[in-house]
């Protein structure tokens, strides 16, 4: 399924755009892992406007081109944040420089792909200048139930945890806690002498690996611009960091990023023991880098990851919702997948949030609302 996609353009309403590839060109100075451009074509993302969709699928090793339907919006406003749409006035489209008939091709393909059983339900929300210009719910929040999809609903954020986290650190930057040049060893001293899973090709053509010394250290901005060397053991073409990763339980095939179970203690130990996927510093590979960011800033904190987040974040942006588990009174809201995935027919599995995990995840384990 291609990820729909607007832009707006001078101000003239929301314009059909063809899909960008996920990998664009290189800002950072790294090569990108062929394994990941492999396997994921493209990718959504989220600037001010989003749409969430509950999952269809519990396989995220596809999450970006068959989990979520999310419809990336470029405003020439960019500074209007959707975490305010609530608490923000409604506005006509035309009043803010958008198209009511262009708008309304949103409903349209939503209405479209639900129909057509992709998903069950979705909430839509458009904002510039300050005012709401589009705030819709369509399907259903639970298909099981047949509970209508609001506007309120809470869904399961997953990898847009990571934007979160990346925020508490540079927080902590501006701050003197963090310098983004240090190396990751300095809060977490386990990671000062990794080691390197090296593919070869032996004289008969097969393929071997050799775990040898990094060339160095594994930085703070390593971790932010998924240059550590670490890796996805859903992802990865590097089999000895796959069964490292499996064996450490950082993997689980019938269960794919679901690392929730390990204290923060157990993941760090996992992780400085597996050895890295590239060199620090030398190729771009999806990983659980901002995962492992998320202990750097409770060890530059002295705070719990979602304990920061709330008072540093959610609280201050009025974010109600959004946390790493839901109270009781809750979840009722939670948007919740179909039985089976409709493209495998497999059962879906999706992510207890009805009591804190041991991990507050950094990379999977947020949930919150299309206004948070």
């Amino acid at each position: 399924m291609n990820t729909p996609r607007g832009v707006l353009r001078d101000g003239r309403g929301l314009q059909a755009d063809p899909p960008l590839p996920l990998i664009s060109p290189n800002p950072i100075g790294v090569r990108q892992s062929p394994s990941f451009e492999h396997q994921h074509s493209r990718a959504p993302s989220l600037f001010s406007a989003q749409i969430a969709t509950i999952p269809r699928t519990s396989q995220r090793g596809s999450l970006h081109m068959r989990r979520f339907l999310v419809l990336l919006v470029v405003f020439a406003s960019f500074s209007v944040s959707v975490a305010q749409a609530q608490s923000l006035p409604s506005a006509k489209p035309e009043e803010v420089g958008l198209s009511t008939e262009r708008l309304g091709r949103i409903g349209k393909v939503l209405q479209a792909e639900i129909q057509a059983k992709k998903f069950p339900g979705a909430v839509a929300v458009v904002a510039r200048k300050g005012r709401v210009a589009y705030f819709e719910a369509f399907g259903a929040r639970d298909p099981q139930s047949g509970a209508p999809m609001t506007k309120d609903t809470i869904f399961r954020f997953y990898s847009m945890t990571k934007p979160f986290v990346a925020t508490a650190a540079m927080m902590l930057a501006e701050e003197g806690r963090i310098v983004l040049t240090d190396p990751v060893s300095k809060y977490l001293p386990a990671f000062a002498k990794m080691q390197v899973s090296v593919p070869k090709v032996d004289p008969t053509g097969r393929l071997t690996y050799e775990t040898v010394p990094a060339a160095r250290e594994m930085t703070v901005y390593d971790l932010l611009r998924h240059a550590s060397g670490l890796a996805y053991g859903e992802i990865t073409a590097n089999q000895p960091v796959k069964d490292a990763y499996a064996k450490a339980g950082l993997f689980h095939a019938d269960f794919p990023y679901d690392q929730r179970s390990l204290a923060p203690a157990e993941e760090i130990e996992a992780l400085s023991k597996a050895p890295l996927s590239h060199n620090p510093g030398e190729v771009w590979e999806y990983s659980m880098s901002v995962d492992l960011l998320g202990r750097v800033v409770e060890a530059a904190s002295g705070t719990k990851l979602s304990e920061f987040l709330e008072s540093r974040l959610f609280k201050p942006l009025k974010m109600a919702d959004a946390a790493f588990s839901l109270p009781k009174d809750k979840l009722g809201r939670l948007a919740q997948p179909f039985a089976n995935d409709p493209a495998t027919g497999t059962p879906n599995k999706v992510f207890d949030v009805s009591s804190p995990p041991k991990n507050d995840a950094g990379g999977v384990g947020s949930v919150g609302t299309t206004t948070d």
